[in-house]
């Protein structure tokens, strides 16, 4: 008898997986239509402002030129509703607050948002006044006393004993 050889059988090849893109929810297709729509728009008004009808000084120069800016303040509003930009941009581009108190004789207190520079001025213009004397009055000199005996390191240090 004649033998027979098998030969193995190759398995099936798996086709190759396609990648997936990410799908967007309805919340961002709305959001990059408005910015596509909006470029359209600007990229027109833009393009028909360069053309010779519309040489400075004439009224539909004017007229692209308010629609253009009616343009972009409706999309700043829009995009605003949205919740794509905040309400109060600068607050969110603050990163350092700085503040100058002064108290007055009378105990009430003035404090004033700064910025580094006129924190500088302010402090610069303090130390000239108390190089001069101008902040050494007898009632400033008790009232350092005071706190010193109150709040100073020979208090401290009695209070350890």
């Amino acid at each position: 008898m004649e033998e027979q050889q098998t030969v193995p059988e190759e398995a099936p090849k798996a086709k190759r997986a396609y990648k997936q893109r990410n799908s967007l929810s309805e919340a961002e297709k709305a959001i990059a239509k408005l910015n596509k729509t909006h470029k359209f728009v600007r990229f027109d008004i833009l393009k028909a402002l360069r053309g010779k009808e519309c040489s400075p000084g004439t009224n539909s120069r004017l007229a692209y030129l308010k629609a253009l800016q009616q343009l972009e303040i409706e999309y700043v509003d829009q995009i605003t509703k949205m919740g794509v930009l905040p309400k109060n941009v600068a607050s969110q581009t603050t990163t350092e607050y700085i503040f100058k108190a002064h108290v007055g004789k009378g105990g009430s207190v003035e404090t004033t948002s700064v910025n580094k520079q006129q924190l500088t001025d302010i402090e610069r213009t303090e130390a000239k006044e108390c190089k001069r004397g101008m902040a050494d009055s007898p009632e400033d000199e008790a009232i350092r006393a005071q706190f010193e005996a109150q709040y100073g390191d020979s208090a401290v240090e009695e209070e350890k004993k």
